[in-house]
């Protein structure tokens, strides 16, 4: 926000937050939402992910699947992730950045079409999904993998009534 030249208030009334709530996420004492966390990285030209960075130790590589940086929206009524993202890469300091996202029976990643300023690469690792592009729907099966071009606005969406994941991987992060 600093570095952006806003100010707490301009921020705040950017992402329809009150500054102190603002405040509060800045010094870690509030945890917001993640339509929150959207709105503020949409604002600031960041990735999402960006806010869970921490710090790098020497030598440290490796990602514990129970220490992964999580995010998670909602639940269906079968009470399996709706939406949930887990950063599989270490930081997002290198040229790429790799994730796991699982999807919930008949949900959709987001609510409209999302591009990104960066390739992707995804890989279906359980069950099935749609693809969806501005004119074109692609499904993929358990093990199909796809490559969406930089700026190609798209959403992913689970067309199934069980779980569904895929890995993906975005360069630049």
């Amino acid at each position: 926000r600093i570095e952006k030249g806003l100010s707490l208030k301009e921020l705040a009334d950017k992402v329809e937050v009150s500054s102190s709530l603002l405040s509060q996420i800045e010094r870690g004492v509030a945890n917001p939402s993640l339509n929150t966390l959207r709105l503020l990285a949409n604002h600031l030209g960041v990735p999402m992910f960006s806010f869970f960075e921490s710090s790098k130790v020497l030598g440290t590589m490796v990602v514990r699947k129970d220490q992964r940086i999580r995010i998670i929206r909602g639940k269906s009524n079968s009470e399996d992730i709706e939406l949930g993202y887990d950063l599989l890469s270490p930081d997002l300091n290198g040229v790429i950045q790799l994730c796991e996202m699982s999807l919930g029976p008949y949900q959709y990643s987001s609510e409209t079409l999302n591009k990104h300023d960066a390739e992707e690469v995804a890989v279906c690792i359980e069950g099935s999904i749609e693809l969806h592009l501005e004119n074109e729907v692609v499904f993929l099966d358990n093990g199909d993998s796809v490559r969406i071009e930089k700026g190609t606005p798209h959403r992913w969406r689970n067309p199934t009534d069980t779980r569904c994941a895929i890995i993906f991987a975005m360069s630049p992060p």
